[in-house]
């Protein structure tokens, strides 16, 4: 990384709670990054790793799964594709590409997953758009839907379905401002599989399949 051009950090073992030594780097569009090897392994759910149950009991709220993604802005997603792709083993999966052939966002993946992390490109760098978080099936993301009711969260959007990576999904805000995403479903990525391409002119659909209309709040709020 450090070849590349990348600020290198390293944080030794214990700074963190359960993790090891970690490698923090910053990247082409101001995000920071970090990547380690050892961590204190809970298991799914924190079930046992010796016959563990079908699901653990007590579980309450939207009852995700997992930690899945996440979608950043910043100016160099060029840049950032390189780091990602040549330093650090991902593959680009899924893009936006606009009428001159530019690339205008980029979901990329180190698994099977449809993306692990996405870039689009933005006139400033180091924001942030949304962590997402996964969820078994649809009837757990409308049931998600029924608890940002219930407890009067702050809806961004849906519950509807992505053309992009065809996650279904539903968006809203922490008390923080910042926005989140619970969804299920979604395309999965082999390494002989070429980049599914969206058209910028066809954006609207590529975000919102349904409603085929771009939403200039979720474009354009980030933190």
């Amino acid at each position: 990384m450090k070849e590349f051009g990348c600020k290198v950090e390293e944080i030794p073992a214990g700074e963190l709670n359960g993790c090891g030594r970690r490698t923090r780097f910053d990247s082409p569009t101001g995000h920071m990054f970090e990547i380690f090897a050892e961590k204190e392994q809970t298991g799914k759910w924190g079930l046992t790793k010796t016959n563990p149950e079908a699901w653990p009991r007590g579980l309450e709220g939207m009852k995700v799964t997992r930690f899945d993604h996440c979608l950043l802005y910043g100016i160099d997603i060029d840049g950032t594709l390189e780091l990602f792709r040549d330093v650090l083993g991902f593959e680009l999966a899924e893009q936006v590409v606009d009428p001159e052939g530019n690339r205008a966002a980029q979901f990329l993946t180190v698994s099977m997953k449809a993306h692990d992390i996405a870039f689009i490109k933005h006139d400033e760098d180091g924001k942030f758009h949304h962590a997402s978080f996964f969820l078994d099936t649809w009837q757990d993301v409308l049931q998600a839907a029924d608890i940002i009711s219930m407890e009067d969260i702050s809806l961004d959007i849906g519950p509807t379905r992505h053309g992009l990576t065809h996650g279904q999904t539903i968006y809203f805000f922490d008390p923080s401002g910042n926005r989140n995403e619970v969804f299920c479903g979604g395309n999965y990525h082999y390494p002989d599989h070429e980049p599914l391409t969206w058209k910028a002119e066809d954006l609207g659909k590529a975000i919102f399949y349904h409603d085929r209309q771009l939403n200039e709040r979720f474009l354009g709020v980030l933190t």
